[in-house]
């Protein structure tokens, strides 16, 4: 018994020997990314004022007490429709004074038309000087002047008469009232109301200075393509925070700097027949400008960019192992870093799970992605949910006018410009 307990221990001892432990690094379990440089749009965001491309003050030529007012307020009005009437009655008053005025000085013209003309008979027979002639003629003359000033006067004061009458400048929507009947207004100051467009309407915005010349010195280095006469396109985000896309397109810059604020002035054009949701003169949005393009450029989620005393790095698979290299960082859009030097094509990229490895940890890959198949269809990725690939925006324009997407895709068939007399 005492024999065979032996064995058995001998042998379980034996094998626990031959069993040597093995000292492992344990993998890291990371994602991760195969890069590729490719076209990376870069979409920026700016406040914007609406404002209608008809926008006329109700402004009266003359000066005097509101009497009527004859339309609706938030209706819509026609141009040269009559929305105030101006009391006529004192220029009704100083139309008959003007009137009795001529009368009075085309007599005085005819009495002095007759002693000139008799004056030139006598002078023919020397009964009488020559200046009595010539005193006579003036005389007479400055009563044709009399007569012809009476007659502006009328036709003034007629043309006042019409004035009494206040007409729509332009079609479109009339805003509230800012005066009420028997208010007194002054010709060419007071503001009766305002008109405004409801279907072309204008977004005014700027681009600081410094954003304007870093595109130009992108498209001069060929690092960054603009669309055409910078005709971008934009989507459009409403003050409880809802995009419309494709609402429009810029079709104005200036050609100066605001010496007010040195910003560089831009105006979108969006028709507001083919929006859901109407655009209101005065209203303020947010608009965001399409068609900035950063020429063979990489781009990694921000997560992947980790820094310390050197800067900004990633890791790098290499047979399983993580390399750390630095890279420089350029522009960052949503969620992702623009990288303009420290990658190459084709390099494997640590984008998750970074955080928890060191250089030369052994890796297990959970999830590869490729850059390059990702964006070969479009040469676009854009994580923004807000915003369609841009190759395809323009066949499926959720709400544009056909004249805007006409206008785009005619502006986009020039890919890009070189700036020259910007």
């Amino acid at each position: 018994m005492i024999k065979s307990f032996s064995l058995i221990f001998l042998c379980i001892l034996t094998v626990s020997c031959s069993k040597k432990p093995i000292i492992t690094d344990e993998a890291k379990h990371v994602d991760v990314q195969e890069v590729y440089a490719y076209d990376v749009p870069y979409i920026i965001n700016y406040p914007a004022m609406v404002q209608g491309v008809v926008d006329y003050q109700v402004i009266p030529r003359i000066s005097g007490a509101i009497y009527k007012k004859f339309y609706k307020e938030g209706s819509y009005v026609k141009k040269e429709q009559p929305l105030y009437e101006i009391d006529p009655r004192p220029f009704e008053l100083q139309l008959k004074n003007f009137q009795g005025q001529l009368i009075k000085d085309k007599a005085a013209e005819d009495n002095l038309k007759i002693i000139y003309e008799r004056y030139v008979d006598l002078y023919t027979y020397k009964a009488v000087a020559k200046q009595d002639v010539e005193t006579a003629r003036i005389n007479y003359k400055a009563a044709v002047g009399n007569v012809q000033t009476d007659i502006a006067n009328i036709n003034q004061a007629k043309l006042n008469l019409l004035y009494c009458l206040v007409r729509s400048p332009a079609d479109g929507y009339i805003s509230e009232r800012l005066v009420t009947e028997g208010t007194m207004v002054t010709a060419f100051q007071t503001v009766l109301n305002n008109i405004n467009s409801v279907n072309n309407m204008y977004l005014l915005f700027s681009m600081p200075e410094n954003q304007r010349v870093d595109i130009e010195d992108g498209v001069l280095d060929k690092t960054i393509s603009v669309p055409k006469n910078y005709t971008f396109r934009i989507d459009l985000q409403l003050a409880n925070g809802k995009i419309i896309k494709d609402s429009g397109y810029v079709e104005f810059t200036d050609t100066r700097i605001s010496l007010a604020n040195g910003v560089w002035n831009m105006r979108a054009y969006v028709d507001n027949k083919y929006i859901k949701n109407k655009l209101l003169s005065g209203q303020y949005v947010t608009v965001y400008i399409h068609g900035i393009k950063y020429l063979h450029t990489y781009s990694l989620p921000q997560q992947s960019i980790l820094h310390d005393d050197e800067g900004a790095f990633v890791y790098v698979v290499n047979n399983n192992h993580a390399i750390k290299r630095h890279v420089k960082t350029g522009k960052m859009y949503d969620s992702s870093w623009m990288i303009t030097s420290g990658l190459k094509d084709g390099d494997i990229v640590v984008t998750n799970g970074n955080i928890r490895i060191h250089e030369n940890s052994l890796l297990a890959i959970d999830k590869k992605t490729n850059s390059k198949t990702d964006n070969d269809k479009d040469n676009l990725v854009l994580s923004n949910p807000t915003i369609n690939q841009e190759k395809n925006e323009i066949s499926k324009l959720n709400g544009s006018s056909p004249a805007i997407a006409k206008s785009i895709e005619k502006l986009n068939s020039s890919s890009s410009i070189n700036m020259k007399g910007y």
